[in-house]
């Protein structure tokens, strides 16, 4: 609250362009900076450092300044509707219901490519709880990303490693070509925007061999989870049961 205080004061002098955004993005921002500085003075994690402009960039809203218009569109605060390239119609019909309710909504920018994650109080049915009678034992490998055994010895997973950074090494070779024989940034220059076009190339790469993994470790998660009752995983030293 002190924080919030000393906004307001100073806003005016400090940050005339305020009012081009949503005021709970400022609320938002200051909520962060002092969980921060609780850390920190609590010993868990370092001084807070400026957070500058163009280095992962991300706003978070209220749910008061965020709606969905339909299935597709979701309209925010100071910026207007804008279109999603998943569909939110599960999350949409809850909505209507009345079973959910937004709480907040982040907007993160990384690599030229925006994402909206939300953050939502839904009422759900929650399965009753069995008891555990499907176990499985899981081994993570090289050439095989992983394989599965019940307790009585019999494989019942076995997964190839689908080694995405090699499947894409060669457009990722090329676009990196390309961006070294333009004129990069150095010192006392700016780098040219055909560097900057052709360095945006090789880091589309890279983020599609990010979500390309992430995206196999939560299909595998999620299967696991959904088919088995006990997930045994081996450690350094130990198993470890989930």
């Amino acid at each position: 609250m002190d924080l919030q205080n000393l906004w307001y004061e100073r806003r005016v002098a400090s940050a005339p362009w305020f009012a081009s955004n949503a005021s709970s993005t400022y609320n938002y921002a200051q909520l962060h900076l002092a969980q921060s500085f609780v850390n920190y003075l609590t010993g868990r994690t370092r001084v807070p450092t400026f957070k500058s402009k163009g280095r992962s960039e991300s706003f978070t809203l209220t749910g008061g300044s965020t709606r969905l218009v339909d299935s597709h569109h979701v309209r925010l605060s100071r910026v207007d509707d804008v279109k999603t390239y998943e569909s939110m119609r599960k999350f949409y019909r809850h909505l209507e219901r009345g079973s959910a309710r937004i709480v907040s909504a982040t907007v993160i920018e990384r690599r030229g490519k925006y994402t909206l994650a939300f953050t939502a109080e839904m009422n759900r049915v929650i399965p009753a709880p069995r008891p555990p009678e499907r176990v499985v034992g899981i081994d993570v490998g090289l050439t095989t990303l992983y394989t599965g055994a019940t307790p009585d010895g019999a494989q019942v997973l076995s997964v190839a490693n689908p080694r995405h950074y090699q499947r894409h090494q060669a457009r990722l070779a090329r676009a990196q070509r390309m961006a070294s024989r333009r004129r990069g940034p150095r010192k006392g220059g700016a780098p040219s925007n055909r560097w900057r076009r052709a360095n945006q190339r090789a880091q589309n790469v890279h983020a599609d061999i990010t979500n390309a993994r992430k995206d196999l470790i939560h299909e595998t998660t999620t299967m696991l989870a959904k088919s088995y009752d006990r997930i045994v995983v081996e450690g350094n030293s130990t198993s470890r049961a989930c």
